[in-house]
């Protein structure tokens, strides 16, 4: 009983879970996948983190698109990292307006993060930068 508890104990303060919702993450994650998250060292550019969306009140599954020092512009549903076309024109409006036109420096504690299948995905396009505060985990690998 007391090594199991230990166990546990240990695994909920390195480890945690995270379940995929919706089609953002498709051909790489699916609907209903469940992640094991690393919960310890800095995720990097090109991770695959969740994160949790305080006015969305929710967790996210995203890949990191940007880090601090980089600059992101969101134009006519294009997004450009450090003036580089990343992502084409989507057909949903997750990113606001497509008229609009959004620009983030990313300062030390962001992340800009963006989902694989962007017609579908909502990620800081929709809700901005997040702070790494907000971020739950690295996914290690999918458990099921």
């Amino acid at each position: 009983m007391t090594a199991a508890f230990f166990a546990v104990m240990v695994f909920r303060v390195f480890f945690d879970i995270a379940y995929v919702s919706g089609g953002s993450m498709e051909p790489v994650f699916y609907e209903g996948d469940i992640l094991l998250l690393r919960k310890w060292g800095m995720p990097q550019k090109g991770d695959i983190v969740a994160a949790y969306i305080e006015e969305r009140d929710y967790v996210v599954v995203k890949r990191i698109l940007a880090v601090e020092g980089d600059y992101i512009t969101v134009a006519c549903g294009r997004v450009y990292l450090n003036g580089e076309k990343v992502a084409e024109p989507v057909n949903g409006m997750q990113g606001g307006s497509r008229r609009q036109e959004l620009e983030y420096r990313l300062s030390p504690d962001q992340y800009f993060l963006i989902g694989e299948n962007q017609e579908v995905s909502v990620d800081s396009r929709a809700f901005g930068c997040v702070g790494k505060s907000a971020v739950r985990g690295t996914v290690v690998c999918k458990l099921f």
